[in-house]
Parts: structure tokens; sequence; C-alpha cells
């Protein structure tokens, strides 16, 4: 560790400040979780009150993606060529705002509206963050520290899940939204006063090669990246990933909580929260084992982490589609259940370290949060498909069905990002 009072940040030892700066930045975006994820907890008790069935409501999560993914374009661009500690501060205001709102309000359009307002807002965190992270710690360093910044997103979900259910369960849906935006809101004026953009900002000189520079960022940078054709296919198979990823966090508390005589798993809304956020454990633990791979066993390649968490989390689905029921059933199935959620949505969560790792590793520093932006902002574009497309099916085919397909899902990830080969 180096001392307080030296102004050089080196590349094999960190410095207290550098440290802060970016654990601050990444707790932030763990509030930034508990304002999305509240929304899957939520899920029958809205249903109930507002008597929607399963694709209706999909709608709900397709907006999200949607609004998400379309923010991720302009995110990381605006915080490459502006200021990413900006755009996160704007983000986190406007989710404050959102969130609020949608439990004031009483109808679907206005659900949609307010949903749509926090999908925006919260785009603002991820692709900026990574540009301050690029900007913050030397590149030998990136896998293990996207690592912390992935599992910080899915701690989001880990601390909601309870919360969330606890809220639901003693007072109502709508304490589920108001608990989490306090949450954002005061941690929101931490970030402020304390990170700044880049070290310089602070007066410090780093000693690895800065490959940031002054010139802009432009639309014909844009453009450049938006055609590459390695970022072209970390896109696809970030898709495949988010895919699975937010139909695992929207649709797992209603697999589990719906009676067993419907296809579901019968149980009460407390234990299902807890079981479900297994995955987000998983997703903590995953992020960190897989990028400190990434950095240390495969010297900065990644594709070979992000291979093996696809394959184990599309087996651990087929695992809980072809044998939940049976496992529920054992002494100790509960466990059982909630192991293969750890494996399953622990690692198609834990791959996105390393995948995210990959723009700034193709493009470099300068333009590596416009590219974690443009991949982002694909696969949420293509993820917005799970929310309608998973109710349909588990309307039309029963409630484990959408298991089946999002474990084929993970597997085609896995197919696509060999052809990456980083």
């Amino acid at each position: 560790m180096l001392p307080k009072d030296s102004r050089m940040l080196k590349e094999n030892e960190y410095h207290p400040l550098q440290l802060k700066v970016f654990f601050i930045m990444i707790t932030l975006y763990t509030f930034y979780f508990t304002c999305n994820n509240n929304l899957g907890v939520a899920t029958d008790e809205i249903q109930k009150s507002f008597d929607l069935n399963n694709a209706q409501f999909g709608v709900l999560f397709t907006i999200f993606t949607l609004g998400f993914g379309a923010g991720q374009f302009f995110s990381g661009y605006l915080g490459d060529r502006y200021s990413p500690k900006m755009l996160m501060f704007i983000g986190a205001v406007g989710a404050t705002a959102a969130n609020t709102a949608f439990a004031l309000s009483s109808s679907m359009a206005a659900f949609c509206i307010c949903w749509a307002v926090n999908a925006l807002s919260l785009a603002m965190g991820w692709s900026p963050g990574c540009s301050i992270l690029f900007r913050w710690i030397p590149k030998k360093r990136w896998g293990l520290f996207m690592g912390f910044f992935d599992a910080f997103a899915f701690l989001g979900g880990i601390i909601i899940y309870p919360v969330a259910g606890f809220a639901i369960s003693y007072f109502s849906w709508r304490a589920a939204f108001l608990i989490p935006a306090l949450l954002l809101l005061i941690w929101t004026v931490v970030f402020l006063i304390y990170v700044k953009d880049s070290p310089q900002q602070y007066g410090f000189e780093v000693e690895w090669e800065d490959e940031s520079s002054n010139e802009k960022v432009t639309i014909k940078d844009y453009a450049d990246v938006m055609r590459n054709k390695l970022i072209i296919l970390v896109s696809l198979s970030t898709i495949c990933s988010q895919f699975v990823r937010w139909g695992l966090v929207n649709w797992i508390i209603k697999i589990l909580t719906t009676p067993e005589e419907s296809g579901g798993f019968g149980m009460v809304l407390f234990l299902a929260t807890i079981i479900a956020s297994a995955m987000h454990w998983g997703g903590a633990f995953f992020s960190i084992l897989l990028g400190h791979i990434s950095d240390t066993v495969f010297k900065g390649s990644r594709y070979q982490t992000i291979t093996a968490g696809f394959v184990i989390s599309g087996v651990s689905l087929l695992a809980i589609y072809f044998f939940g029921h049976f496992l529920m059933d054992m002494d100790g199935g509960v466990f059982f259940t909630a192991a293969m959620l750890f494996l399953a949505g622990g690692c198609i969560q834990g791959v996105q370290a390393p995948l995210f790792n990959l723009p700034g590793d193709i493009l470099g520093t300068r333009l590596g949060g416009t590219g974690v932006g443009i991949v982002n902002g694909w696969s949420y574009i293509g993820a917005s498909f799970a929310g309608i497309t998973l109710g349909f099916v588990m309307d039309s085919f029963g409630l484990t069905s959408c298991i089946m397909l999002m474990a084929l899902i993970s597997l085609a990830g896995a197919g696509i990002i060999l052809f990456v080969k980083r």
C-alpha cells in the first residue's frame, strides 16, 4: 500500500485514495441495482392488485431492458466525451425520482412511464463506471477490479431481495420502491463529494501507460467502434448472458412461489427471496473469481473463463429443469435448489466481468467506455425480448419451460465467444 502523501499511482501498489474512489463508485452502483431488482420481488403482489397476467406484466420488464439498452448507447459515449462522474450522478437522481413515482402510481400506463425513466436513468451507471475504472486502475488489474465492480452490482440484488420481501410482507409492495430510492439518494451525496473522473483531477500522476488522451471522442470514433467486428461478436455473446440473467432476475420469484399444482415450486415469498438471492451471491463470487483468473491464469485473455461460465450456467439450468421438483421432494431440497441457482445465476452473471473487460482490451482506455456502452446497449436490446418472450413461453408451455430456453441460450453464448479468443 502506498503512503497517503504519495502523488504517484503505481502499477503494482495501491494508494488509499485510489481504492476509496473505486469502492465509493461501485457501492453507488450497488444502490443503482436495488432500484431495479425490486420489481421482480414485487411482481406477484402488483399482478394481484391490478389483475395483470404474465404477458401483460412482462411489458414492464421489456420496457426496462429496451430503455436500459438504449441508454447504454449514449451513456458510454457521453461519459468518455464529457464526465463519467456527472453521468452517474444524473442517473442516480433520475432513478430515485422514478422509483418514488412508481411507488405512488396506480395504473399500468404510469408504471410504464416511471419504469422507462428508471431504465434510462440507471443506464448512466455501468459504462461511465467502467470509464472511471479504466482511468484509475492499471490495465493488468482490470479483470480483478471489474470482477469487484460486477460483484457489487449483484450485491444490490442480494440486498434488495430480502429487504423488498420483508417490506412487502409487513407493509405493501409500494415500500419495495421507496426504501431503495432513499438508500440510493443517501449514497449519491457521498459519491458526489469524493469521486473524480481521473487521478489527474486529484493531482496524481500514474506510473502505468495512460492510453487516454485529451483528444475528444468524436462521432467518427463512435461509428468505428460500432463497426468493429470483435465488438459485434462480444455484443452477441453478451446478449445471451443478459437474456438469461434478466430472465432469472425477473421471473425466478414467480416460478418459486407459484403452487406446485400450477407448475411452480410452492415456496412462501420470504423463503423464495432468500433462495433467489443465491444467484446474486453466486454472481458476486464468480465475477471476482473469473475476473481474477483471466488476469492471472490466462494473463489478460478472457474467452476461456467466459466459455466456462456459460457452460456451467447452462448445465445448472438444465439440472433445475429436469430435476428441480425431484430435488424439492428430498430432505434438504431447498439447499440443493439454492446451490443450482448459485451456479446457474452466478456464472451467467459472473461472465460479465471478463466480457466487459474485452472492449477496454480491444479499444484501449480512451474508447473503452464507449465500447462498453455499445456492447451493453446491444445486449439489453436483445435481452429486452426476455420479458415478453419468457412470459409468453410460461403462459403457453408451463412455468419451467422458460428454464430450458435459458439453458440453450447460455450454451449459445459459449459458442459465440470462441470466435473472439481475446
